[in-house]
């Protein structure tokens, strides 16, 4: 899928029962372990907290991501551009 499509993509995010999440509209994967997940996805970027969290199924050509745990938080910022370390200093 090209760039331009991808980000065309639909995001939504469904928790159920605060033990399972599928999302779709998932651009990249920037960073996983037990307790944070990083992604970016239409909407920006995706910080989403817990524990034992685990990535069940990723499908990189549709944007599908499905994990489960224990979810303590989802938070949303904006898409940060590559302006270095000193962008938000100097706003």
């Amino acid at each position: 899928m090209a760039k331009n499509e991808q980000s065309a993509v639909r995001h939504t995010l469904i928790l159920e029962d605060r033990a399972r999440m599928t999302l779709s509209g998932v651009n990249e994967v920037r960073g996983f372990s037990d307790t944070v997940i990083s992604l970016k996805t239409g909407m920006g970027e995706l910080v989403i907290k817990g524990r034992a969290l685990n990535i069940g199924k990723l499908n990189t050509d549709t944007g599908e991501l499905c994990i489960s745990g224990e979810f303590t938080s989802a938070v949303y910022s904006k898409s940060r551009n590559s302006g270095g370390i000193f962008e938000g200093l100097f706003k």
